[in-house]
């Protein structure tokens, strides 16, 4: 079966799904793949090449991850052996855990940023603390690449609130108030979007005033700038 090209959409006039017009995007030349489920698709491999600009073989890699039981770290083991197989020095990827008491400005030097997938609620939270929040803001706009992954493509809206919307979301077991996201992108993007998902997409898509895009595993949302398309 052939594959599907990407689609580009235009910054202020492309529409998608229900008809709502994508919104624009701040003026930096931000570099952002946001995902459902990775790197997990040829479109999206050749994306995340392109965008690097620059030998993978001379890029660094940082993981940030909210990893706790034997499964989680075989995801993340997952995620070097696929960044390894696209030219990724294991050397050069180092991980973030930010379930511990780690401090954002200790890192630096690094070309790509994976933020991985995880509970929203508890992954905002410990971002704030970290001091993520400043530090992705930042490196965005250096015109580094980002990589968002299910929570990690959420968390770059103005509200993650998407992330709990529905019999499908997840739970805000932390109690958390405070739902601003990042904000760098007017898109909210909805993860692991399945045909049983499509009644409480459009119910959420009703009761907001943003864009929603849906994601599903094996697809994402390519930002270079103003160029923007779905893959």
């Amino acid at each position: 079966m052939a594959e599907r090209p990407c689609v580009r959409l235009q910054s202020e006039t492309a529409r998608f799904n229900s008809g709502v017009p994508l919104q624009s995007y701040s003026g930096d030349i931000m570099k952002l793949i946001l995902t459902s489920d990775g790197l997990t698709s040829r479109k999206i491999r050749r994306e995340f090449l392109r965008l690097l600009g620059k030998p993978p073989s001379e890029s660094r890699v940082l993981i940030m991850h909210t990893a706790k039981l034997r499964r989680h770290f075989g995801y993340i083991r997952e995620i070097k052996k696929n960044l390894i197989r696209l030219g990724i020095k294991d050397t050069n990827i180092v991980e973030a855990n930010i379930n511990k008491k780690i401090k954002a400005k200790n890192y630096k030097g690094f070309d790509i940023f994976y933020s991985c997938g995880g509970n929203t609620f508890h992954i905002l939270d410990r971002v704030r603390k970290t001091g993520f929040d400043r530090f992705i803001k930042n490196f965005i706009k250096s015109n580094r690449l980002y990589i968002g992954v299910s929570a990690g493509s959420i968390i770059v809206h103005k509200t993650i609130e998407i992330a709990g919307y529905g019999k499908h979301g997840d739970k805000n077991n932390i109690k958390l108030r405070d739902l601003r996201g990042l904000d760098v992108i007017k898109t909210a993007i909805l993860p692991h979007y399945k045909i049983k998902l499509r009644k409480d997409a459009n119910n959420f898509r009703k009761k907001v005033e943003y864009p929603v895009m849906e994601l599903r595993d094996g697809q994402a949302l390519v930002i270079y700038g103003k160029k923007v398309k779905k893959c």
